[in-house]
């Protein structure tokens, strides 16, 4: 079957390896749709990344929705058929993916959601999973997500649904547009405004936040700023939360002061008031397939497996021109580009 391999920090082939076969306790989906992790799937291709995808080589990938094709000897609530959406430690850029039943968890994808949609839900794990649901997040709140990639966009359309009321802070305004179009009341373009000028704009159109998110895995303000909004933003004894981005720390840029966290008393945790479940992850699949949140918004290219290396480079180097990248594991001559 074909494969997209990562042999070493920077050297991804596309290349025929042996189909796996479920072993005890796992089942085998054939891969219908996967998508670029902009991030993750860069900082393993750089070989910057620190955590379990800190091994080389591997498959690429970690986003997938799979039809299930095949059971092991000891495996009965799965059935043949089946769609399964999920986070894959074994890469998602290939044509079968092995599951473990009893692994990190998985949803069964609802009739009416795509498998490109579906592919997209892994997010959920981090920006819902992750951040939303533990901040158990209440109607009427007022929620600033810093970032506007897939996983900010992905928050912030969350946090809508659950009734908040959200504004965003990015660089790139096709990511500020796509976040209107998610849910978003207020969006604020930091390539044209200071930080301190959307600290004021943030207190006239949204008053106090109660909880902020940071979606961002670097700061890419010249000042390293990316903190102070946030935390200026907040009300005392406000919440703030973040993505627990795996990059090696000698690659984190970040800078905060601690005194403001403190003057204002603020609760600052990956996962504030809980941890994250699997039935938060399926929660957020089941409000996708409600119409809740319009994650399909969010895919901007469709591509083949050959066409990896430009998509990459587009998710790292030109986020002006793309947020979402829908990965189908064949080859192709003139491709799918859109």
């Amino acid at each position: 079957m074909l494969a997209a391999m990562v042999k070493r920090p920077g050297e991804l082939v596309i290349e025929q390896v042996e189909k796996p076969k479920p072993g005890p306790g796992q089942f085998l989906i054939k891969v219908l749709a996967s998508s670029i992790c902009n991030a993750t799937d860069n900082h393993i291709l750089e070989g910057i990344f620190d955590g379990n995808h800190d091994r080389y080589p591997q498959v690429l990938g970690h986003e997938v929705c799979g039809e299930v094709v095949e059971l092991g000897s000891d495996i009965t609530d799965v059935q043949i058929g089946e769609r399964i959406a999920m986070y894959t430690p074994y890469g998602a850029f290939q044509e079968y993916v092995p599951v473990d039943r009893y692994g990190y968890g998985f949803a069964r994808v609802p009739d009416n959601l795509s498998n490109e949609a579906a592919s997209i839900c892994e997010m959920f794990d981090g920006a819902f999973r992750g951040t939303i649901a533990p901040a158990e997040v209440q109607p009427g709140e007022r929620v600033l997500i810093v970032g506007a990639g897939p996983m900010g966009l992905t928050a912030a359309s969350a946090a809508a649904a659950c009734g908040a009321k959200v504004c965003v802070m990015d660089f790139h305004e096709n990511r500020l547009r796509k976040a209107r179009e998610m849910g978003a009341s207020f969006t604020y373009d930091r390539s044209r405004m200071s930080a301190k000028e959307i600290v004021e704009a943030v207190r006239h159109d949204m008053g106090e936040i109660d909880l902020a998110c940071m979606c961002i895995a670097l700061d890419r303000s010249e000042e390293l700023d990316a903190f102070y909004v946030p935390v200026e933003t907040l009300r005392e004894n406000g919440r703030m939360t973040g993505l627990n981005v795996e990059v090696k720390l000698e690659y984190h840029n970040h800078r905060m002061n601690p005194f403001h966290l403190n003057r204002k008393n603020v609760k600052y945790k990956h996962m504030l008031e809980r941890d994250g479940s699997i039935e938060d992850f399926q929660r957020a699949f089941r409000m996708v397939s409600e119409g809740k949140i319009p994650i399909e918004k969010l895919i901007t290219h469709r591509i083949t497996l050959d066409q990896l290396p430009w998509a990459l480079d587009m998710c790292h180097n030109h986020l002006d021109e793309c947020i979402k990248f829908i990965v189908y594991p064949r080859l192709g001559e003139d491709g799918l580009k859109e």
